[in-house]
């Protein structure tokens, strides 16, 4: 990369990028001591109360790794679903194209979560659980309304044009090494998934004005 070129400029064209660092530990509030039993005699105060606080399991660039982990393992298990639906009859008649590229592109995403959470523990935190992103029930309920193939190319094209912008907008508040070139083998396979079910869809292929157009950000975390 030459010196002067950002990035972002240098990796938009790879796909994007997460990283792996700062993590706030979980809190607890209140260190007030407490109180002694009342004196003979007296009346009862009220009873203290005590509050806590829980801090975010990730922050800073740990937060972008585990987002890639999230969004990354929801893509696979979203679309190993409607693989797994196509084989079963659920959807009529299903293309042998549309049934390999969900179930390949599925077992890619659920890889890539995995490469995700190995940087997270290389780095002394812990792996995402399961899927936990606050746009995860409204994409199973789409996955659940879908009726034919059309339907699950449809959730196919957008989650993982989700994967891949998400990825991108990563690029510039990371400095690993190791979330930086998973990023970048990352970002081309989402986006290449991404053209994918649109080709299948018969879209045109285009290229998007915006890459990071509907990227999530560490808000989208629940944990």
């Amino acid at each position: 990369m030459s010196p002067g070129l950002p990035r972002r400029a240098f990796l938009r064209g790879l796909g994007g990028v997460a990283g792996a660092a700062g993590l706030t530990a979980l809190a607890a509030c209140s260190d007030a001591a407490p109180a002694g039993p009342p004196a003979p005699g007296a009346t009862p105060g009220p009873t203290p109360s005590t509050t806590t606080t829980t801090a975010p399991t990730y922050s800073g660039e740990a937060a972008l790794v585990a987002l890639g982990a999230a969004v990354s393992g929801l893509a696979g298990d979203l679309l190993g679903q409607a693989a797994g639906g196509a084989g079963q009859g659920r959807y009529g008649v299903v293309p042998g194209a549309v049934s390999a590229f969900l179930s390949g592109a599925a077992a890619q995403h659920v890889a890539h979560a995995e490469a995700w959470n190995r940087v997270l523990v290389a780095a002394g935190r812990p792996a995402v659980d399961g899927t936990p992103l606050t746009v995860e029930p409204a994409l199973r309920a789409r996955l659940g309304a879908a009726l034919a193939p059309v339907d699950l190319l449809g959730l196919a094209a957008d989650v993982t044009s989700t994967v891949a912008a998400t990825v991108t907008a990563m690029t510039d508040q990371l400095t690993g090494a190791s979330a930086v070139s998973l990023a970048a083998g990352i970002g081309p396979v989402a986006a290449m998934h991404g053209a994918t079910a649109g080709f299948l869809l018969g879209r045109p292929p285009t290229a998007p004005a915006d890459p990071t157009a509907g990227a999530l950000g560490p808000d989208a975390l629940t944990v």
